[in-house]
């Protein structure tokens, strides 16, 4: 082998007229022979890796610094069909939470807005009163903004104003059945301020594992392309916490837009309890 002396003197002549040196080597040396492999020359019966593919490709952190993070949907089966409601659209959203027996609490997301706030009574099992009642507040000490009549025979009525003091105030509309041998689909037909009446539809769009209600989606009839309200329950994994609402904002459908949802909403969740415990009966 060369000495050390030899090596640096080739390679300085190998600098001054800017040629590569090749250093003789016993067979039995590996073609690597350097600590940092990057120096070496590959050997010719070595094949190149294969370049990798656009997913097997990282990413560039300095060109993803600046550049907008990708919305995701609502989690929801709705969202996998893109029919959920999406993170840029204008919407209210709920955490729905068990209170007392039967009972719901619905709180917003944001605990900073003090005007959002309700409770769902769910008396269904007593005889000749209204089976949900939707108040204000966080307990049922709050206003009574509307109630829904839940018969085992019978139409679904329900109605928004103050049922208690004010009875007379209160604009009774249907909700029916319109599943064929399921319940797997409510309408109703709700009249706007200006006078123009508008079919929706709560669709149930999952069975969740043990609960009384699946996953809902409200869309108007007609154009269910757009989803108006969106229910996701906890299922199985619920125990305080029973789900997540969120209600588009339509301004077009008036003020008493919300309070309609909610009442609805209330009315199927508590259809749907009545028919775990009564399957013999017919919910028209």
């Amino acid at each position: 082998m060369l000495e050390l002396r030899d090596r640096i003197a080739a390679i300085d002549r190998a600098l001054q007229v800017e040629q590569e040196v090749e250093f003789p080597r016993r067979p039995d040396t590996p073609v690597r022979h350097s600590l940092d492999h990057r120096f070496d020359k590959t050997a010719p019966e070595v094949d190149a890796a294969p370049a990798p593919t656009p997913a097997q490709e990282k990413l560039n952190p300095f060109e993803s610094a600046n550049s907008p993070s990708e919305k995701r949907y609502y989690d929801s089966i709705a969202a996998t069909y893109g029919l959920g409601i999406l993170d840029e659209d204008e919407f209210m959203e709920y955490v729905v939470y068990d209170a007392f027996i039967t009972n719901l609490r619905i709180c917003p997301v944001h605990m900073t807005d003090s005007g959002h706030y309700y409770y769902v009574e769910h008396r269904s099992f007593l005889p000749h009163v209204p089976g949900v009642i939707l108040r204000h507040g966080t307990d049922k000490q709050g206003k009574s903004l509307g109630v829904a009549h839940l018969p085992l025979k019978g139409a679904n009525t329900f109605g928004v104003g103050d049922f208690e003091t004010s009875p007379l105030s209160v604009r009774w509309e249907k909700m029916e059945n319109a599943g064929f041998w399921t319940h797997m689909k409510y309408r109703f037909v709700h009249e706007l301020d200006n006078g123009e009446n508008k079919t929706f539809n709560w669709i149930r769009t999952r069975n969740n594992l043990l609960d009384d209600q699946g996953d809902l989606v409200l869309v108007q009839e007609g154009k269910e392309e757009l989803v108006l309200a969106e229910y996701l329950g906890k299922g199985v994994l619920k125990w305080k916490k029973r789900g997540r609402l969120r209600i588009r904002e339509v301004k077009a459908f008036g003020e008493t837009w919300e309070l309609v949802v909610l009442l609805t909403w209330a009315s199927v969740v508590e259809v749907s309890a009545l028919q775990m415990k009564h399957n013999d009966f017919d919910f028209d």
